[in-house]
Order: C-alpha cells, then structure tokens, then sequence
C-alpha cells in the first residue's frame, strides 16, 4: 500500500481533491477481494484498482459525485447478469466499498492527514501494526463525513481524537485480528476499522541472472525487497534501485544476521551453489517466515534434502518447501523464471 499512500499524501500537498475507495466486505466471485484500494482524482485519473469492468467505472462516478459533494459514501454493488456482462468475466457475488473523500480540507486538516499517512507508511516499512479509524458523522450510509485517527497497539492516537475508550482497549487487547475493514459500533456511533498490516517484504538470496530480474518484479507487485549476495559486483544499489536494502555478506552463514524475518516475509534461494543454498535454506527453517522455496531441479533439491535430514531435519519441515520454485510455465530465461516463481508467491499470499 506504500504507493498509494504515497500518492494520497501527494495528493494532500497539492491540494487535490480525491477520493479513497476500499473494499469493504466481498462476497462470491468478486474482481478483488476485501481490502483492496483505489484512489480516485476530480478529473477521474486513478492510481490501484478494485477490479476494473462496469463495478469500477461506476464506483468512479460515484466518487465524482462525492467530491462534488465533499461527502462519504458506503455503496453497495450485486454483480448481476448486467454488471457481469460489463465485467467480461463470469462473476456473482456482492462488494461493499466504502469511498472516503477529501475535498476542501483546511490547511491544519491537510497537516494533520499528511502526518497520520506518513505515520502509516513508516508503520508499514517498519513491520509494525496501527488502525485507521474513520469515525462517520452522520446516520446514511449513502452520505455521511469522517474524522480520522491513528491508533497504535498500545494505545497511542494520532489525529482528530474523541475515539471510545472501549475502542481503544478493543485494540490494544488484539480484538481486531483480521486484515480487512470493518464496521464498529459503540452506542449511537459507527467508525470503520482499516487494519495497517506490516508490509510483505521478499528476501531474495542470491543477486544473479534470476535475482535481478524477480526483484525487479518482485516490486511492482508491492512486495519490499531485501537483497543478499556475498558478491559486491552483483549486490549493490546501482542493480537493485528499488530494493528497501542491498547486503553484502562475507559467508552466507551469515546471511541473517540483523534480518527480521516474520511472518510476512518470503524468502527465494537463489544462490550459485548447492553449498550456499544449502546453508541458507536451513538457517530459513529456523524463522518463521510465510514462505520459503528453493530453485533447482528435483536432484539438486534431493540431495539438500538428504544432507537436513541428516541434521535431524524433519520430513514434514522439508515438505513445506517450495522447490523447484515456481509455476511450471516451461521458463527458461532468467525474466521467465522470475515471472514463474512472483506468480507462486501471488498464488501463497492470495490464500494466506
């Protein structure tokens, strides 16, 4: 999401009006799924997606509409035959989206949002949590205005305040858990919850032919990318420009030194011998990262596999590698193989 905030923090400096259109709830077979965002200009310019078709041009209209307005909206779409037809894809469940506009904002306000987003995005490189409320002004969902805070895990609050003590102890106790928004009632006021989640950040170990290219788009798939090579002419910032960091280690026995690894981190093996992969691939099973997989035919992986379970390597551990790495689309070149292996980890994270 680094993008997109960063585009509505521009967007706040210009003084542009926009609007914001998130995903709320989906239902059956859906373009994109909860959560998903797309900002939307007063001249119809859009930076994300939620999907295209019929749903997203008359989401467009709708955020054109509430601009003009200087009004929030939750809209409510049912993909019948008609917005199937506009789609071109066989599709039939329902989306709530919930288009949050800013127009006409005063000076202190724009201060104050340009801080809560660039609070959200450190959040998000950092690998730390926080929740955008929105609190709704307003008892029609077709037409209500927000004020919007910040709130930290532990309690901190950035922003225009006045949040519920409830709500603030709902969260510091961990009782919103999930990853997509939701609607929150206390008393007599509704505020909408948007998770920050810690940015998924891909470890590529290895900066050759293959690495090169999977970092390349590794990052216009939104994923952070972190390097490391024990070669300084392959690992370093002028091949990686979009990398979050480069690293060069003197052993990749040391490969993880000063590395966070959670579980929103994925890591590819890429290294240039068997050895290395090796030693890289069993320090991997000691995190507790969401994926981790291997490139190498199935004779190279074999071996590698006899050696762990010679170190008492478990079966069922070796059994949660992906290797060979990647979606057998008959690749070849190094960008073929990067494209195989980004698309398996889209496949992983969509069903995370």
């Amino acid at each position: 999401m680094e993008l997109l905030n960063n585009h509505i923090i521009d967007c706040l400096k210009q003084k542009q009006s926009f609007a914001i259109v998130t995903i709320m709830t989906h239902k059956g077979s859906t373009p994109r799924t909860s959560g998903s965002k797309m900002i939307v200009l007063k001249d119809r310019t859009i930076f994300g997606t939620i999907g295209g078709g019929l749903v997203e041009a008359l989401t467009i209209d709708a955020c054109i509409d509430m601009i003009k307005k200087n009004q929030c909206q939750i809209k409510e779409f049912a993909l019948n035959q008609k917005l199937k037809d506009g789609l071109d894809m066989v599709c039939g469940g329902d989306l709530t989206v919930f288009i949050d506009t800013f127009a006409k904002i005063s000076d202190d306000l724009i201060l104050e949002l340009d801080s809560i987003f660039n609070k959200i995005i450190a959040l998000e490189k950092k690998g730390k949590k926080g929740f955008l409320v929105s609190k709704i002004s307003g008892f029609s969902k077709s037409e209500f205005t927000c004020k919007k805070s910040l709130i930290l895990p532990d309690g901190t609050i950035t922003g225009q305040g006045l949040i519920p003590k409830p709500l603030i102890e709902a969260i510091q106790n961990n009782q919103f858990s999930g990853s997509f928004p939701i609607l929150y009632n206390h008393n007599l006021e509704e505020y909408i919850i948007e998770p920050v989640q810690p940015r998924d950040t891909l470890y590529i170990f290895g900066a050759g032919h293959v690495g090169f290219q999977l970092a390349k788009v590794a990052h216009i798939t939104d994923f952070q990318v972190v390097v490391v090579d024990d070669r300084d002419e392959f690992s370093n910032r002028q091949r990686f420009p979009d990398a979050k960091d480069v690293i060069v280690v003197d052993n990749f026995k040391n490969a993880y030194n000063n590395l966070k690894i959670d579980d929103h981190s994925y890591i590819v093996i890429l290294t240039r011998g068997h050895l290395y992969d090796q030693v890289v691939l069993e320090a991997a099973l000691k995190t507790n990262a969401a994926y981790i997989g291997m490139i190498g035919s199935r004779g190279k992986r074999e071996q590698i596999y006899s050696n762990l379970r010679e170190k008492g390597i478990l079966e069922n551990t070796l059994k949660t590698i992906y290797s060979p790495i990647g979606i057998e689309i008959n690749s070849e070149t190094p960008g073929e193989i990067a494209i195989s292996i980004i698309a398996q980890i889209i496949q992983f994270r969509a069903t995370k």
